[in-house]
């Protein structure tokens, strides 16, 4: 089968490698899309940093050398122990992530925090390839929520968006402010209206404010982040603010628009060293909260319920499908990674397409519903 090796910066190749075979407690799956995220363009771009390509094996999952990226997947169940809930056939999702289930994070409930979390694509072999083997703990039924296998792929982003909206926990009609309206930030804004809050989104690019505002948004800015007019009005006026982008001046803005006894949430990852004035946090008694990843017992399924409301579908938010062998110039690199929210690559297809008739296409072709 082919798959997308990645051994280090800027080398990623699409190469023939053997169909992997299934753990006692693992399911083989036919891909159908896989998406790439923000942490798959770093590790092509300055990586490895937290994929693992050495020669000594993880002291988690065992994996040594070359390893297939992509944790954003969708695909159909080829094989699956006997008592592992899952029929050959299934439309599946995945978490990305692997918890254990046994440690002291796991028991109170906070998988996520797990001692021995690892994720696919990055500690073991990922969906940027025809078939990928994923423990069952980490796949999810999306049949019985009726969405297609492209929207099926968007849970996981889906899920972290939604487990940064419970840290965050606005109230119905609350004001929530998103800085960053790509990536995670556009799930959040739909996950937030969804939940009955007033959304504002703000973000240095003019499409993704056009996008977040058919998401539902009802206030848009491209304000702090950009440097331009348009939110100092609204500045210390949000109940909740999450700041997704990751970046310093996200974060200053972030801070500047939180309520005073408001609540900031951390879902971007800053680099090393950025901060912001403490003074501030205290001053205006801000409660700030870090999210990451997800929980996947409780965000996976909400997350394909939330995916499945939009009856116009997300061919706005991953509007083409590509085949493998466009992964680094599509997928990795981040300039084309700009132009688009989500980038789905689907092993079945030969050329790239829109994602209405990929969707037709990798059903027919793997020849499993």
């Amino acid at each position: 089968m082919e798959a997308a090796r990645f051994r280090g910066r800027g080398n990623v190749c699409v190469e023939q490698v053997d169909v992997p075979v299934p753990g006692p407690d693992e399911v083989l799956v036919a891909l159908a899309f896989c998406g790439v995220c923000g942490s798959d363009v770093s590790e092509f771009e300055s990586g490895p940093l937290n994929a693992h390509v050495a020669e000594l094996p993880h002291l988690i999952t065992g994996h040594t050398g070359p390893v297939t990226l992509g944790h954003e997947m969708s695909g159909y169940v080829v094989e699956s122990p006997a008592d592992g809930g899952l029929t050959v056939g299934a439309l599946v999702t995945s978490s990305g992530g692997v918890t254990c289930g046994g440690c002291r994070q796991c028991a109170a409930g906070r998988p996520n925090l797990c001692e021995r979390y690892h994720i696919v694509g990055m500690h073991r072999n990922g969906g940027l390839a025809a078939y990928c083997t994923i423990p069952v703990r980490a796949c999810l039924d999306a049949t019985p929520f009726r969405v297609s296998p492209s929207t099926a792929a968007l849970a996981q982003p889906m899920a972290i968006a939604l487990h940064a909206l419970r840290r965050g926990d606005p109230s119905a009609g609350g004001r929530v402010a998103v800085v960053g309206a790509g990536g995670i930030g556009a799930f959040l804004v739909y996950a937030a209206v969804e939940s009955g809050a007033d959304v504002f989104a703000i973000d240095v690019d003019d499409d993704r404010i056009a996008l977040a505002r058919r998401l539902g948004a009802t206030a848009l800015s491209s304000g702090p982040l950009g440097g331009r007019q348009g939110s100092t009005a609204q500045a210390r006026s949000f109940d909740v603010v999450f700041e997704t982008s990751g970046t310093p001046q996200g974060l200053s803005a972030a801070v500047e628009l939180c309520d005073r006894g408001g609540r900031l949430v951390l879902v971007g990852i800053q680099a090393p060293g950025v901060g912001v004035e403490a003074r501030d946090i205290a001053l205006g008694e801000l409660d700030v909260r870090g999210s990451v990843s997800l929980d996947p017992s409780r965000d996976l399924p909400e997350a394909l319920r939330v995916l499945a409301t939009r009856e116009d579908g997300w061919a706005d938010v991953a509007p083409t499908a590509f085949p493998l062998r466009d992964v680094a110039r599509e997928g990795l690199s981040r300039a084309a990674s700009r132009t688009r929210i989500k980038t789905l690559f689907a092993p079945a297809l030969a050329e790239p397409c829109d994602i209405t008739r990929a969707d037709d296409l990798v059903v027919s072709r793997i020849g499993l519903r």
